[in-house]
């Protein structure tokens, strides 16, 4: 057996495997053996069938079987010997030489389009990249008209036989318990200083979250931007194509391309900061991550539940293999943007909760 590598360019190669007659043939006749002794066929007992009529009746895929496990093994060995750093997967190339018979054994060639990842330099993480955090502080105002709402939606409507076509008349609701009570359950506030102080910190709470999530939209873009990625177009295409499911058309292509190299260049980016920095993920980050995560979507439905209760219910997602895997990914994006910012610069940018609100809608 004798494996090659062709490098096209710096991001493309193309594999060779030849083999020998010797290279697989051991493993052929062994297959079939295996087969004469546990196959059932009508007119033989089981393991008495004749190597000859296994050979006749199922000898070419049992060919092709071993053929694919040898070129297999010798193709993973290869990239692993050799360290690549493939994206995707070794694409076989089609060949019409190749003719599989099993009375006459030959010497086959296999190929295999392999796509190589760049080297990639994050040049970003300085303190001359400079990214906006915005700021948002609840004024007076902001709250008084999130007060006006909520006295809005717990209205009554004062024409509810109105005539078709006829403006429903709305009446405000007072601002009094019976209010208290409807937004936030039987006293849970007491007072209106106590229903506005609420109110600002639910809105101060969204404002920070959604100033969180913007300033990491800013820093990806921001790293993105200033970040050169080569990757083989071509070659990652063809995978695309390849890997769905269901056939896809060349159009449907062109139109996922642009998304998946998106992706596949953040990817590229955050395993080389992650390599060059050492940013890694322990388990307790991952459990932390996870608990974190359920707590939040509990707080969502109404709270209502102890830090025991959501130690046990981790627990129990813990034990879960996607849970376990998605949890790892959160946890290590969390870090990876947790260290990035750390490294730049962040500049506070001052701005009212309203235009938060229109940035977020637009």
């Amino acid at each position: 057996m004798n494996i090659s590598q062709n490098n096209t360019d710096n991001l493309n190669a193309i594999i060779s495997i030849e083999l020998k007659k010797e290279d697989y043939l051991p493993k052929v006749e062994k297959a079939i053996t295996n087969a004469k002794n546990t196959a059932t066929i009508k007119g033989f007992r089981k393991g008495h069938v004749p190597a000859a009529i296994i050979k006749k009746m199922y000898g070419n895929s049992i060919l092709l079987d071993e053929l694919n496990k040898v070129v297999s093994d010798a193709l993973n060995n290869y990239i692993e010997t050799e360290k690549l750093n493939l994206l995707g997967r070794p694409l076989p190339i089609p060949s019409a030489d190749i003719q599989l018979d099993i009375n006459t054994p030959a010497d086959y060639t296999f190929e295999y389009e392999i796509g190589l990842a760049p080297q990639v330099k994050v040049t970003a993480l300085s303190k001359q990249t400079k990214v906006a955090k915005e700021v948002v502080t609840i004024d007076d105002k902001t709250l008084d008209d999130e007060v006006e709402k909520l006295r809005e939606r717990y209205g009554k409507i004062l024409n509810p036989d109105r005539a078709e076509g006829e403006q429903p008349q709305f009446e405000k609701a007072e601002l009094n318990q019976e209010l208290f009570d409807k937004v936030y359950g039987p006293g849970v506030v007491t007072s209106v200083e106590e229903f506005k102080e609420k109110i600002r910190k639910e809105l101060q709470d969204y404002a920070e979250k959604t100033a969180v999530n913007k300033l990491k939209e800013s820093i990806y873009l921001s790293v993105m931007d200033s970040t050169e990625v080569s990757l083989p177009a071509a070659f990652l295409k063809k995978f695309i194509k390849a890997s769905n499911e269901k056939p896809i058309t060349e159009e449907q292509v062109e139109s996922e391309y642009p998304q998946f190299e998106k992706g596949l260049k953040w990817n590229l980016i955050t395993n080389a900061i992650a390599e060059e920095h050492g940013v890694k993920v322990e388990m307790e980050d991952v459990k932390n991550f996870s608990k974190e995560q359920l707590r939040a979507q509990f707080m969502m439905y109404g709270g209502g539940i102890t830090d025991e209760m959501i130690e046990q219910f981790n627990t129990s997602m813990m034990s879960k293999d996607d849970h376990v895997r998605k949890s790892y990914e959160g946890a290590l994006e969390q870090k990876l943007f947790d260290f990035i910012e750390s490294k730049i610069t962040i500049e506070d940018k001052s701005i009212t909760f309203d235009e938060l609100i229109n940035k977020k809608e637009n």
